[in-house]
């Protein structure tokens, strides 16, 4: 196999400037430069990367009295933002692929590649696979010729060069090649397999915690590698357009219903993007006799796209019921769509554990312990029960969940989950609630953590009942919580003499976050009879100071208890309740 270019690359060399004279360098002398040089590297290394290009267009657009600073903060630009790219000829030969890569750490977990997904780490380990035993040669000399051209130019502009292109389409024909002449070699295939997983679990180990084993990179992933490798130059605009359809649609339904951040699609937007995803598949097997082989995964490309990629479970689940199955029962789980389906549950349902584990493995809640959950943990467990969720009801509409074939191993996972959340979340979200509920002079160090965690258990059980799973000791939770907090907003509410209103105000509401985290309101435990909350709420009404949201919220429930009991009686606090009234109307008015 040939591993050298075989076209002659003419990369014109920039003319060689003359050296500054001393008048002309920033301080009169070589050191003064290589002073100013060090500063500017010093200055930056503390621009973040997002801003370098629009800083870097400032500097070549405005004239300076002083070109001579101006290029070396240029310079210092460049070699900053390339400095931090050091793979050239990788990031050139994934660009190959790039409207199909995804890093999605919850289908890492998937019991086996999932069709049609192209994981970047997943590239990556195939890519040091192929600089070890498919062109290395080649791989170096493209790597030495991007570091010559990077020297002087920004690295996307380099790569996006017709020079680059040269070579990037050198690399896609060496590595077509060596594939179809490796899938013959069983043993050469073994050790390509074996490097490339072991880099991709690497680099995926890197980008999630708590992750156990990988998704493989198989002979079937690598075959669908060899096919975009092949048709490259037809699937990537096609793709492309796909996308930007896709994306525009979208967008286009959330304006429609007035609401930009809604992440619920309209009916009328699934029928339109179910239309779209039959349109494409109509133009993909236009392509020829390789996208019309409805056994091979190119003839779903459209679909499969559609859900690895924009993980549009919905329209997925259309398109196989109307599309493929005509009631989807009759589909065999054999087919390229629903075994994609299958990873995709199988994942959400192993990262939920694996999450939950690690999570909870080092905590001792029952010895005083807290919860702690970092920003990456809560996002990757609240997308992992956002697509249990959402897979969960794609499988059930294709009939999966209630196949003889498939049911009973979906059962098992769906029993799984269930006993995580059972034998591990609840016992320490319960101790944690409680003592979250009682701490009346300062919020628990994990009191955030604990809203969030009860909003997720509280979708997650809902999930599980929808699916037939009702979990029983999470009713019981629900009404031991709902029962802790009503006692524990019955104590918030009396106010001693020496503390603060808004001190009392504030475990209040701390109460009042923990029930709306599990859908229940605060409003059927207020008593206008309460000395306490009529001293809070009388002097939040008579101060100057601005009110929140939440706290108008309490206010106003306390005030229509007061209109409640004027209405039915009149007793000796009357007088107070009239004033109470009088004060709200006028800081209403205020704020109106």
């Amino acid at each position: 196999m040939n591993s050298t270019p075989t076209a002659t690359l003419s990369i014109p060399l920039p003319a060689a400037s003359p050296a500054p004279s001393p008048a002309a360098s920033p301080g009169g002398g070589g050191t003064d430069v290589a002073a100013f040089r060090r500063q500017m590297d010093e200055v930056v290394a503390r621009i973040p990367m997002h801003a370098i290009r629009s800083v870097l267009d400032a500097v070549e657009g405005a004239p300076s009295p002083n070109g001579e600073r101006a290029r070396h903060l240029r310079d210092a630009l460049v070699d900053h933002f390339n400095r931090l790219r050091p793979m050239k000829a990788r990031r050139l030969f994934t660009s190959l692929f790039e409207p199909f890569l995804v890093d999605d750490p919850v289908l890492y977990r998937s019991a086996e590649s999932v069709p049609a997904l192209v994981q970047r780490v997943d590239m990556g380990g195939i890519w040091s696979a192929l600089t070890r035993y498919g062109f290395p040669g080649l791989a170096a000399e493209v790597q030495s010729r991007l570091d010559g051209m990077a020297r002087e130019a920004m690295l996307d502009a380099v790569l996006a060069s017709p020079d680059a292109m040269v070579m990037r389409e050198l690399m896609r024909k060496e590595a077509l090649d060596f594939l179809y002449a490796m899938a013959g070699d069983r043993k050469l295939t073994d050790r390509f397999l074996a490097l490339a997983n072991d880099e991709a679990l690497h680099d995926a180990r890197l980008r999630t915690q708590y992750l156990g084993r990988k998704a493989p990179i198989d002979s079937d992933l690598l075959g669908f590698v060899r096919a975009l490798l092949e048709h490259n130059q037809v699937l990537v605009p096609l793709t492309e357009r796909m996308r930007r359809d896709i994306d525009e649609m979208r967008m286009g339904d959330r304006q429609g219903a007035g609401d930009p951040q809604s992440a619920i699609p309209s009916s009328a937007e699934v029928d339109c993007q179910s239309a779209l995803m039959v349109g494409f598949v109509r133009r993909v097997r236009d392509l020829g006799l390789p996208f019309r082989d409805q056994s091979q995964l190119l003839a779903w490309f459209a679909p499969l796209y559609g859900l690895n990629v924009k993980r549009r479970y919905d329209v997925f689940l259309r398109h196989v019921r109307e599309h493929v199955g005509s009631g989807g029962p009759a589909v065999r789980e054999s087919h390229p769509l629903l075994r994609a389906l299958l990873c995709h549950f199988t994942a959400a349902c192993t990262t939920i554990r694996e999450v939950v584990d690690g999570m909870f493995g080092d905590m001792d809640i029952q010895d005083g312990g807290v919860l702690s959950a970092p920003a990456p943990t809560r996002a990757l467990l609240h997308e992992a029960v956002e697509r249990f969720d959402r897979a969960l009801t794609a499988l059930s509409g294709t009939g999966f969940l209630a196949s003889r074939s498939t049911g009973p191993a979906l059962r098992a996972e769906l029993a799984a989950v269930s006993r995580e959340l059972t034998g591990t979340v609840m016992p320490a979200l319960a101790a944690r609630m409680q003592a979250a509920m009682n701490a009346r002079h300062a919020p628990v160090p994990d009191h955030e953590d604990i809203v969030w965690l009860l909003e997720l258990v509280w979708r997650w059980g809902r999930t599980l009942g929808n699916a037939g799973y009702a979990n029983p000791e999470l009713k019981s939770l629900r009404l031991y919580a709902v029962e802790t907090g009503r006692l524990a907003f019955l104590q918030a509410m009396k106010a001693e003499p020496q503390e603060r209103p808004a001190h009392r105000m504030a475990h209040m509401l701390r109460i009042r976050r923990l029930m709306a985290a599990m859908g229940e309101t605060v409003g059927g435990w207020i008593s206008p009879v309460s000395q306490g909350l009529h001293r809070v709420v009388y002097s939040y009404l008579e101060a100057d100071g601005e009110i929140a949201g939440d706290e108008w919220a309490v206010i106003d429930a306390f005030v229509a208890s007061v209109r409640s009991e004027l209405s039915r009686s009149r007793n000796w606090q009357s007088a107070d309740f009239v004033d109470i009234l009088r004060l709200h109307e006028a800081r209403r008015r205020a704020g109106a």
